[in-house]
């Protein structure tokens, strides 16, 4: 064999072994089951075409839906009838992926640390996610006053419970998806008047930020969720993803600096105060506060 016919022949070999690590990587997609409300469900049922894009072939999933309150974990795990079907699913034991949303009227641990019992004890190895949705009644709020309710409870009481959440579980990898802080940056670039591709607050989907007053998500809003789910659950550099959401507003460098600065700490973080067990009591509290503040002030100075 010549030098030409050798080197070309370890060129070809190194092309092989890249070739087949890029598919092996290709093929990390995870069986998952996303049970929530619908400022929950919407990412979860476009994480079929957002993983593919990102090619990604082997995700699969299962999503259980509940309207309000009725989707949090704990009203999830007292209902009979969702009880048994998402347990029928966990029952396989082949759920690699298990995300879970939250409801201000069930602010304790209580539904996600019975739903993580059930689903560690038929797959050990499941990951644990925790969405963090955004407030409902946006045109409440100022942009200001908005951005400062999801963004305080974030930092002060999300962090916290979700640091609490992995300490009970060690072994097991729990993280956060702050999909909520999404509707903060489009909110504040709204109304900055720095958001073309969208004309109102509240309207139809495909030009207002939210379409009705309760707050659920217009389109851009669940793109820009979609890919913090891309991120946080796959790790994919949304910096280089090939797709193009159609949106003047670059919703790809937005959803990368929301993981970049919002991210699931580390368990033994030294960044957040450590409130056993009272994360998510904090959160559900700083909440309820800051939204009867906001509240208080729309009634005593309604021009504002």
């Amino acid at each position: 064999m010549t030098c030409i016919q050798l080197r070309a022949f370890f060129v070809s070999v190194a092309a092989a072994i890249l070739l087949a690590s890029s598919v092996t990587h290709a093929q990390t997609g995870y069986n998952s089951l996303f049970i929530g409300h619908s400022f929950f469900v919407p990412f979860a049922n476009g994480m079929p075409f957002y993983t593919a894009q990102a090619g990604i072939v082997g995700h699969t999933q299962t999503v259980v839906f509940s309207g309000g309150a009725s989707g949090a974990p704990q009203a999830l795990w007292e209902d009979a009838s969702h009880a048994a079907e998402i347990k029928a699913v966990l029952d396989g034991g082949d759920v690699e992926l298990f995300a879970m949303t939250y409801a201000g009227e069930y602010p304790t641990m209580e539904g996600y640390i019975n739903w993580i019992n059930y689903a560690l004890d038929k797959n050990p190895n499941t990951r644990i996610a925790v969405a963090m949705p955004w407030i409902d009644f946006p045109a409440m709020f100022s942009a200001t006053e908005y951005a400062n309710v999801l963004n305080e409870s974030h930092d002060i009481g999300w962090r916290n419970f979700i640091t609490e959440l992995s300490a009970l579980y060690p072994t097991t990898d729990i993280f956060s998806i702050p999909h909520g802080l999404a509707a903060v940056e489009l909110r504040l670039l709204f109304d900055a008047d720095n958001l073309p591709d969208v004309d109102s607050l509240i309207g139809d989907a495909s030009n207002s930020l939210f379409v009705d007053i309760k707050g659920h998500a217009g389109d851009m809003l669940k793109a820009l969720g979609r890919l913090v789910w891309l991120n946080a659950i796959y790790d994919i550099d949304l910096t280089t993803f090939a797709y193009d959401p159609g949106y003047a507003t670059d919703l790809k460098a937005i959803a990368q600096t929301i993981m970049d600065e919002n991210g699931t700490p580390p368990v033994n973080s030294t960044s957040v105060p450590s409130v056993p067990l009272f994360g998510l009591v904090i959160f559900s509290a700083l909440l309820i506060v800051i939204q009867t503040s906001a509240i208080q002030l729309r009634k005593t100075n309604p021009l504002r």
